[in-house]
Order: C-alpha cells, then sequence, then structure tokens
C-alpha cells in the first residue's frame, strides 16, 4: 500500500510538538521489546466461545462497559452503543474509566468521538491504510485506539516514557491508546490477571465493523498455556524507527501468527485483528470496508489514509 503525508497530519504534528507531548528519543524501543514465542497451535488452536463476533448488533452493543469514573479530578467518562439497523453507533467523550498517569502535559479533556461501524463488515477488495494520527477505532470503554504512529511520524514507542503501562496518554486532541498495555496492579483496560487466563478479550472496535483482541490466547483447546500472538510486520530500517515508522518496518508474509492487517480468520470463520507487543500493536490495515463518514468527532480521521501514512509504507 503506498502511503500518504497530508496537511493534516502536518498540523497534527505541530500541535503535538506545541503541547510538549515529546520525550527522549531511543532507537531500540523496539528491539528491546520481550518477545514470546509462538507455538505452531497459537494459530490453530479452537476456543469454545469468543468474546465479539459480528453479525448480531446486540452482542456487539453489550462488549461496551457501562463506563464509571476513576479519577475524581476528571469529568465523568460518557459512552453510549446504539443500534439502527445494520450499523452500531458508539459514542463516547474519550474520558477513561481506569486511573489516569500523567506522561504527558496536560490532564485529559473531553473529546466527543462517534463511529458508527457496519453490522455485518464487508471485506475490501484491497486493504486501505489506517490514519497516521487520529481514532482508527474505539476500545469497549470510549477510549479512541490509535496506531503506531506520534506526532514526530515515528514510532510511539521510540518517545521514552510517552506512555503509561496501559499504553495510552493524553495528546492535545484527546486521550488515547496507542498499544494494550497491562500490569500486575495497575489499573488499566484489564488487569494482568484477566489478560494472562488467555480468555478472550475484545478490547475494541475498528472502524470497518471488525473486533480488536487481546493477542494473550490459548495455546490449545484446554488453555494449560497461553502464547502471545506475533505481528508478521518486521523493523527492517531502525535507523527510521523514531520518524518514520511505516517506512522503518517492512510487512513479510508468514513471519508472524497475523496477517498485513495485524488479524486473523479465526475458527469461527469471523476476521478478528489482535493485539502485539510490536509494530503495528493494533491495526496494520482496515481488512474491511470503512464508510466516509465512520468515524466523527475531534479526533477523527478520514478513513483511507486522509490523515495517511507517512512515504515509503506499506506491504
Amino acid at each position: 500500500m503506498k502511503r500518504r503525508f497530508s496537511t493534516v497530519a502536518a498540523t497534527s504534528v505541530l500541535l503535538l510538538a506545541l503541547a510538549g507531548c515529546t520525550a527522549a528519543e531511543t532507537t531500540d524501543a523496539e528491539t528491546n521489546t520481550p518477545t514470546v514465542e509462538a507455538t505452531e497451535n497459537a494459530t490453530t488452536a479452537t476456543t469454545a466461545s469468543f468474546a465479539a463476533s459480528n453479525g448480531d448488533c446486540d452482542a456487539m452493543a453489550a462488549t461496551l462497559r457501562d463506563v464509571e469514573s476513576a479519577n475524581p479530578d476528571l469529568v465523568d467518562p460518557e459512552l453510549s452503543a446504539v443500534c439502527d439497523g445494520d450499523t452500531l453507533t458508539i459514542t463516547s467523550n474519550s474520558i477513561p474509566d481506569y486511573l489516569y498517569i500523567a506522561t504527558t502535559p496536560g490532564s485529559p479533556k473531553v473529546s466527543e468521538v462517534t463511529m458508527t461501524i457496519p453490522v455485518d463488515p464487508t471485506v475490501a477488495d484491497e486493504p486501505t491504510d489506517v490514519p497516521l494520527l487520529g481514532a482508527l477505532g474505539v476500545a469497549v470503554n470510549g477510549v479512541p485506539i490509535y496506531g503506531p504512529t506520534e506526532g514526530t511520524g515515528g514510532d510511539v514507542k521510540s518517545l521514552a516514557g510517552a506512555l503509561s503501562e496501559c499504553g495510552s496518554h493524553s495528546g492535545p486532541t484527546d486521550f488515547h491508546m496507542h498499544w494494550f498495555g497491562y500490569a500486575d496492579g495497575v489499573d488499566c483496560l484489564y488487569d494482568a490477571d484477566e489478560v494472562e487466563t488467555g480468555e478472550s478479550l475484545v478490547i475494541g472496535w475498528a472502524a470497518d465493523g471488525y473486533p480488536i483482541m487481546s493477542g494473550v490466547v490459548c495455546a490449545d483447546d484446554e488453555c494449560s498455556e497461553t502464547v502471545q500472538l506475533t505481528s508478521s510486520w518486521q523493523l527492517t530500517d531502525e535507523s527510521l524507527f523514531a520518524t518514520d515508522t511505516w517506512a522503518a518496518h517492512s510487512y513479510v508474509e508468514g513471519s508472524g501468527d497475523l496477517d498485513e492487517c495485524n488479524g486473523r480468520i479465526d475458527s469461527d470463520g469471523q476476521y478478528r485483528y489482535y493485539s502485539t507487543i510490536t509494530f503495528p500493536y493494533f491495526v496494520g490495515c482496515y481488512y474491511g470496508d470503512v464508510a466516509d463518514d465512520a468515524l466523527g468527532g475531534n479526533n477523527a480521521a478520514n478513513p483511507g489514509g486522509g490523515a495517511g501514512g507517512l512515504p515509503g509504507a506499506g506491504g
């Protein structure tokens, strides 16, 4: 996929710089990330049931949380999910329902985001770009989900300390997640005990209507052990990691557990994205068709590259 850098993305870079949303660069942020070797069973094991499936709008809406405030100094989080015929509309004020830990200047502020997704997604003729900056989906607690890029154009993990252990931070426009983080004793989207069971956990929904799942899964039918699914994107030019993360990485088919979009077709025949600990962390491209008005609000970016990727990326 050819990626583009637009004036929208350039403006966002300037806003991030003005807001001071930067930290010291590191060049080995990804290469030092611990990896978990996937077993052969990771891509073939069946699961009794999946936490998120398409086709039933009420069931899709039920994956969204009844959010409650975890931060007395912040506005209360607001989240709604409404079924209307063949679409599900998710509306949020972007305030987290877990404890906010400041890693960047400023505190989370109300930023309305609306995402309307199809109940029955359509597989795209060709995968399309996710936004360089801006929401590509919404988490089950209403927090916008972003891609791997920061305002520098580089990888978010090239900025030391920019993200909390939950993989989120507050930017000039909104509070958002860049990757799925969790740790013992830390209040995040899910706690470590939940994640490490390997049970099916839905993180959120992408703008094409497919769910985004935790990448820690059962390695066999009995779930006698768990495994972290791996991305098939490889860091092939470390010199660009901090300045152009899409050009720094190349999709190498079959090198990991997941496809170019960071997903797979599961044993029930449905497609799902999975979180990974390396690039692209959530979604590498849209597997399904994305409506032009799928995302709205302060943090929305046009699907298919309106705030597109940087030159030189793609698979």
